[in-house]
């Protein structure tokens, strides 16, 4: 996935340095040999995440978009992309971006400070975000007042949300063992549904559960996850 006009070599030094320093938390294939390693290949769980084949001409927001790869996936399907996260301009999606020369602006913002002044975008994505944050319902709130459509939103999921019929987060409070965040909530189905509903989407659907597992070369994690779609 090469842009208008790129600076290959500068892509492939940043790859490079990425690599020599372990990797980060998504694998980014883009394309002419250009990969960067990493924790999770979201290539295998797209399907659970129903993105639109062709977003030409579409706004997306990619929200705590850590190494970027929903926000380089959009950008392929000819979104025009901002990818936030509380990291400064140093970070992955930033640097490649600007090298592959791809229409994506990166912005550092925490996703509690986003409202409507940031703009509104027709397809917002938050992908493994809110199991981290301490107050997701007030996060649900921050991504309505910035969706202009839909919002696609996973988080870490209960045993048995599949078949759930009650609202239930369970509290993990566990800190990571590889680095300085938390891991606060799981949410049930349902539990995430109304939370949506709460924050002002009108409907809800495309719910879906999987398993998302790190790369067989790194260190290994299995969460379960539910994603679902949110309509304005």
């Amino acid at each position: 996935m090469m842009g208008r006009s790129t600076n290959v070599d500068a892509a492939r030094s940043i790859a490079r340095q990425m690599n020599e320093q372990g990797g980060t938390y998504h694998r980014l294939d883009l394309g002419n040999g250009l990969v960067v390693d990493g924790d999770y290949d979201m290539r295998h769980y797209l399907a659970y995440y129903h993105l639109p084949q062709a977003l030409g001409g579409m706004t997306v927001l990619d929200v705590g978009t850590s190494s970027g790869f929903f926000a380089f996936e959009c950008a392929r399907r000819g979104a025009k992309v901002t990818a936030i996260d509380i990291w400064d301009d140093t970070c992955p999606v930033a640097g490649l971006s600007r090298a592959l020369d791809l229409q994506i602006t990166y912005v550092q913002k925490n996703l509690y400070d986003l409202d409507a002044s940031f703009g509104t975008f027709d397809l917002v994505i938050c992908g493994s975000l809110l199991l981290h944050l301490p107050d997701p319902v007030g996060a649900v709130r921050a991504l309505r007042s910035v969706t202009g459509r839909r919002l696609i939103v996973s988080t870490a999921a209960v045993s048995g949300s599949a078949n759930a019929t009650e609202p239930v987060c369970h509290f993990l409070g566990q800190r990571a063992g590889d680095g300085d965040y938390w891991a606060y909530w799981a949410l049930s189905a349902p539990a995430l549904e109304r939370m949506a509903l709460a924050a002002g989407f009108s409907r809800v659907d495309h719910v879906e559960h999987f398993e998302l597992r790190s790369q067989p070369n790194r260190t290994p994690y299995s969460t379960a996850h539910v994603a679902l779609s949110a309509y304005v």
